[in-house]
């Protein structure tokens, strides 16, 4: 049975789906990357939708950059211009 994208979720919820701390998606939220409900008690509601179109932004951004990320030198090796007398 497909999940309903309005339920509501708690932070804990959300930052199981996320892969997150509870306290990156307080963070997500105050940036405004994550919208959230406030309920009558103070906690923050998250709406199932969004925290699973954010997992999917993330997953995309963590495929695109580790597809173009550039080749490091491993610590120690010189680069062509140091250490020549020419």
């Amino acid at each position: 049975m497909p999940s309903d994208p309005d339920q509501l979720l708690t932070a804990i919820d959300a930052s199981r789906i996320l892969g997150l701390s509870t306290d990156m998606v307080r963070v997500l939220t105050r940036k405004g990357r994550l919208a959230s409900i406030r309920a009558a008690n103070g906690y923050h509601l998250f709406r199932r939708g969004d925290v699973e179109r954010l997992a999917e932004e993330r997953a995309r951004e963590r495929t695109r950059g580790r597809s173009a990320a550039p080749a490091v030198a491993k610590h120690g090796a010189r680069s062509p211009s140091r250490g020549s007398s020419s």
